[in-house]
């Protein structure tokens, strides 16, 4: 059994404390402010309670555990302790001040942690006596439920240390991942894109927040569209987060902020804390449904050609199932064709490649059992064709939602610059393929993780996406990251058989 020591009694330090005692370790925890420790400590109470009306422990058990809680008055009161976790307010001066103070009081061999999302670790060491024993210790809020926890290396610090905590958070029943410091580390790093498109797709009215999120998560199958997500964690916050990146990568442009967020923020929307950000609160469930489809018409029996895509393969089958006449080949130009996005407008593309009326399908997680598609359609399309393709895809079952003609549409778009940011982290050497996964399937809910999802589509076509997103835009955002060009060209993967 250890003693832990954790400086700060809010969310997150309190939370810390809890997972360490539920593992069986002694706590000290210490907040300047005095009433703040009874709060973390009541809230500590709080959960255990709640764990024993779930049925989850027994009254002795949750006894026991709180009893392995000690509230303290003084930093002083830490000597004795095996590792201490700092929770406190995010700047670094402050923290770098903690960490000289503690270093006068605890022995030389103790282990530092901060629990920092963003700050140089590298940095916050910079300034102690033994700058090899502190460690970046990054738990996620609720940090009792969620699993994941990044375990960050700066420049100096021990790969025993590293390797210690790591250990360490195991045995607390904690999924760690090892990541180099860097700005962001892994989750707050790779996430940049979700919200980053989802803001300049909105900034060029490909569509609106509510049928955004709608293809995000029922196309994508994320837990929560960006625009839902930013309101839940606060504009603000998630502002703050992309500029403190930003800044940290000598003002990157693929992270440069949004001015539609900044303006949202100036205005004081800032989501479910102000009662109004993208969305106004309380939500009325039928915001969260706007589907914005052409009308039908009674058109009785046609062709629809689609170009072929082993990505597209299952939704093939649904067409044809449902009866529609799908053709690969046919001599009118002008048949209706359907295409999965490679990240062109369906503008560039009909022109590019002599389609007169083509409408592009945007990336689903499962084309098999997608119950949402999103489609846009080239500025030469008849509407008749357009609303063609959408009564065969409507006849599978699923919602169809039309946005404007983007290039690389949302989902699409979205996925191959989340692999492409995660590609750029094991490129540097930074993390692994199946550290950066776990990271954001673990710290963020996606679906699958952003490599393997890269995969699974082709890095080919995930380069192809991108190289197109960046002839489109002009913008070094969208360049390709280089280890996967190398791999696009070689037919390799990040996990698994080549």
């Amino acid at each position: 059994m250890l003693i832990i020591g954790v400086v700060g009694a809010g969310t997150m330090g309190s939370g810390i404390a809890q997972v360490a005692i539920a593992a069986g370790e002694t706590v000290k925890l210490f907040d300047p402010v005095a009433e703040a420790s009874l709060r973390g400590r009541d809230m500590i109470k709080k959960n255990l309670n709640f764990l024993v009306d779930k049925k989850k422990l027994t009254s002795d058990e949750s006894s026991d555990i709180f009893s392995r809680l000690d509230i303290i008055n003084s930093l002083s009161d830490l000597a004795s302790c095996d590792l201490v976790i700092e929770a406190i307010v995010e700047n670094e001066s402050v923290k770098k001040d903690l960490f000289k103070n503690l270093e006068s009081i605890v022995s030389p061999e103790v282990i530092l942690a901060t629990n920092t999302s963003s700050i140089s670790i590298t940095a916050l060491s910079n300034e102690l006596e033994y700058p090899e024993r502190l460690v970046g210790m990054h738990f996620f809020n609720p940090a009792p439920r969620m699993k994941l926890i990044e375990v960050v290396k700066g420049l100096r610090t021990s790969d025993a240390h590293i390797d210690y905590i790591a250990k360490l958070v195991k045995r607390w029943g904690k999924a760690p991942v090892i990541t180099k410091s860097t700005p962001g580390f892994i989750v707050n790093r790779v996430a940049r894109p979700f919200y980053g498109e989802a803001l300049r797709v909105l900034m060029e009215f490909g569509t609106d927040h509510a049928s955004l999120d709608n293809i995000i998560r029922e196309c994508g199958g994320f837990p929560l569209g960006p625009c839902q997500l930013m309101d839940l964690i606060g504009l603000d916050v998630n502002l703050s987060v992309t500029q403190s990146v930003y800044e940290a990568t000598a003002f990157d442009p693929r992270y440069a902020p949004s001015l539609l967020q900044q303006e949202l923020v100036r205005a004081g929307k800032l989501g479910r804390k102000s009662g109004e950000g993208f969305y106004t609160y309380p939500v009325n469930d039928s915001d969260l449904d706007i589907i914005n489809t052409i009308k039908k018409d009674e058109l009785g029996s046609y062709r629809v050609r689609f170009i072929k895509n082993a990505s597209i393969e299952s939704l093939i089958t649904r067409l044809t199932a449902a009866g529609i006449n799908l053709v690969e080949t046919a001599r009118d130009p002008n048949i209706a064709t359907l295409a999965l996005t490679d990240g062109r407008t369906a503008t560039q593309r009909a022109y590019d490649e002599s389609i007169s009326n083509l409408v592009l399908i945007d990336l689903c997680m499962n084309f098999k059992t997608t119950q949402r598609i999103a489609v846009s359609h080239s500025d030469q399309c008849d509407p008749i064709a357009v609303t063609q393709i959408i009564d065969a895809l409507k006849s599978t079952g699923c919602k169809v939602t039309v946005i404007q003609d983007i290039a690389g549409m949302i989902v699409a778009r979205t996925v191959a610059m989340l692999a492409n940011e995660a590609a750029d982290l094991v490129h540097q050497r930074i993390t692994t393929p199946n550290e950066v996964d776990m990271a954001m399937t673990l710290g963020t809910g996606y679906p699958i993780g952003p490599l393997l999802w890269a995969d699974q589509i082709g890095l080919k076509n995930i380069s192809e996406i991108l190289k197109h997103l960046y002839e489109h835009y002009g913008s070094s955002r969208y360049r390709t990251s280089p280890l996967i060009q190398r791999k696009s060209i070689t037919n390799q993967k990040f996990h698994g058989a080549q």
